[in-house]
């Protein structure tokens, strides 16, 4: 069995590919405002590195929500169309700012918009969620973050390790029916 795993939720891209429980290949890069770009080739060089095609893949693990809407776009329009070509193939979801908490106790936080003035926001203990994911203002971050003291701050998914977070979750993916199951509009 041949898994692609990747994210765009974030100005990181990330993509691997594993066998069976063997890993492969993967890319950890910052790709700031060009996933459209540069997913497509990104991807054809990991599956080429890995001397596999995109038909062998049999399932896809990806971040969902919260993402950026381009991020979010290219990932949905990309399974749609995997979806088209191999209807067997298994696509799983998880929350993004669960995936970047990993196991950690943590507030796990998206910058919203370029002054930092908005965050998506979770907090975790241990994969456990606390406080459900929702949109802050910085000021009730501020207020939030006194409630959590000990808790790290994991922000932007900067020193996040992908490919050891996606292993340590992935029995906390969502097995997706339909790619509609997705609501683009959050």
């Amino acid at each position: 069995m041949l898994y692609l795993h990747f994210s765009l939720s974030s100005s990181f891209l990330f993509l691997a590919l594993w066998e069976n429980d063997k890993y492969l290949v993967s890319i950890q890069k910052e790709n700031a405002r060009q996933h459209s770009e540069n997913f497509l080739s990104y991807l054809r060089q990991i599956l080429t590195q890995a001397n596999h095609s995109l038909k062998e893949v049999n399932e896809i693990y990806f971040t969902s929500q919260p993402s950026g809407q381009t991020g979010l776009r290219v990932s949905l329009a990309f399974l749609s169309t995997c979806q088209v070509l191999n209807p067997q193939i298994k696509i799983y979801h998880i929350n993004t700012l669960l995936l970047q908490a990993g196991g950690e106790t943590c507030l796990s936080l998206l910058t919203i918009d370029s002054r930092a003035s908005k965050y998506h926001l979770a907090i975790y203990q241990n994969k456990k969620c606390l406080l459900a994911s929702q949109i802050v203002r910085q000021a009730e971050l501020a207020n939030i973050r006194e409630k959590f003291p000990n808790f790290l701050i994991l922000q932007d998914f900067h020193q996040a390790d992908f490919l050891t977070n996606f292993q340590k979750l992935k029995s906390k993916f969502v097995l997706l029916k339909k790619i509609e199951e997705i609501n683009v509009n959050l």
